[in-house]
């Protein structure tokens, strides 16, 4: 008896030890593994509790995985070599990267010149191998998924929403057309006010169960199975650019209904696997079991990276055509508006097109953006990748000097220094 109690006495100090070997060795990063206090379905979108929420979705939210598949990513070259620390012209004075990041809570930046990656960083609760909540960028990638659906013939954009999505017909997308749809030309009644709680955008968080706490009394948890047809029409709005989430995931539920797969396994086949991912991403799932292609995905900062590399290189991984050059050239040489509804240099003609945002800056510059600071800025002048994942305190800054603003100026000065 006495024998036994000294077995298991050493195996349970030997247990131990290797218990705090185990956090020895994994230093700061196993602290950051732990569930903040405080983190529930009120509060996880918002700062500070969305730097460990943004990095953890598949712990907040139910989630679908985005397999990468068995073949061996594809390289990213210089990524060993990339600088960790570079100056760049803030407000005419020198100012480093890393302490602009800790500024504008900035988790992940990575920036590919030439083909090369120039410069690879971390912060907050971000790493190389965790994945990070994409938010609107995300519509970028159904973007592509839906010219891929294209390409193989299997969606005209010249057809309704209603022609393939019969449930959606008398609501505010039935009668317009997958190119409206794309370019949220639509006529639907959205309201994306982030700041209101009675807004479309936040009924439709709260309909999901993604969203909950006073905010969301009285919405029923019903998904967008049923949220969306119930969204209805704006008499004159069809055909002038409106910013609005469901309309993405009304293109996803058409891309399903086009190709009887779900929006993630779509995602999967046509977009992860074949850029060659590093890791799996995955999308977060409604009560419905509706993925959320308007804001759901979450990714590592380096397959973000060749979503980005993917779109400067016209659709081309190695030498693969993915996705058809055409469908880039599009997007890139498009002549904006000088009446755009935003805010923008004058010197510019912004246009919102097949989900991404064209600067009009006459070098072809788009971007995929994301609330609370996520970026992918493809710029085929200077053939420049720039992606950054960030958690703002709230989705439009929520902090002094941090915002779109100052993003703007952040990219334009990486770009030039890299340049």
């Amino acid at each position: 008896m006495i024998k036994r109690l000294l077995m298991q006495s050493r195996f349970a100090a030997g247990l131990s030890f290797l218990a705090l070997l185990t956090l020895i060795t994994s230093g700061v990063q196993s602290a950051e593994d732990q569930r903040p206090p405080g983190l529930n379905g009120a509060t996880w979108q918002f700062g500070p509790l969305n730097r460990w929420a943004y990095t953890h979705m598949s712990e907040v939210l139910p989630s679908k995985t985005i397999r990468r598949g068995s073949k061996s990513p594809s390289p990213l070259p210089g990524l060993g070599a990339a600088a960790k620390e570079m100056s760049i012209d803030w407000d005419g004075s020198p100012a480093q990267l890393s302490k602009l990041m800790e500024e504008q809570y900035i988790d992940g930046l990575l920036v590919i010149k030439d083909g090369r990656v120039a410069f690879e960083r971390y912060a907050g609760t971000l790493t190389p191998e965790r994945t990070h909540l994409l938010w609107s960028v995300s519509k970028t990638i159904t973007g592509l998924t839906a010219a891929s659906v294209s390409a193989d013939g299997l969606i005209d954009l010249d057809k309704t929403v209603a022609d393939y999505v019969p449930e959606l017909r008398n609501s505010g997308w039935g009668q317009d057309t997958l190119r409206d749809v794309l370019d949220m030309r639509d006529g639907s009644e959205w309201n994306e006010d982030y700041a209101a709680a009675d807004s479309t955008v936040r009924r439709q968080d709260c309909s999901d169960g993604l969203l909950t706490g006073p905010d969301c009394e009285g919405v029923p948890v019903i998904g967008n199975y049923q949220f969306l047809p119930a969204v209805g029409r704006m008499a004159g709005r069809h055909g002038s650019f409106v910013y609005k989430s469901g309309t993405t995931d009304v293109m996803a539920w058409v891309l399903e209904a086009a190709t009887g797969r779900r929006f993630a396994d779509l995602v999967e086949e046509r977009i992860w696997q074949r850029i060659g991912a590093e890791q799996d991403a995955g999308i977060t799932v409604d009560t419905a079991g509706f993925t959320l292609a308007s804001g759901g995905m979450h990714a590592t900062l380096r397959d973000i990276a060749r979503v980005g590399q993917l779109m400067l290189n016209r659709g081309k991984v190695g030498d693969e055509q993915i996705l058809p050059a055409a469908w880039m050239d599009d997007i890139f040489s498009r002549d904006g508006s000088r009446s755009w509804p935003k805010e923008a240099p004058v010197s510019t003609r912004p246009y919102y097109r097949s989900f991404m945002w064209g600067l009009g800056d006459g070098n072809g510059s788009a971007q995929a953006r994301g609330v609370h600071g996520q970026l992918i800025h493809v710029a085929p002048a200077s053939n420049t990748v720039i992606a950054m994942l960030s958690s703002w305190p709230d989705a439009e800054g929520g902090a002094p000097g941090v915002g779109g603003r100052s993003q703007r100026q952040l990219i334009k000065a990486i770009e030039a220094a890299v340049r």
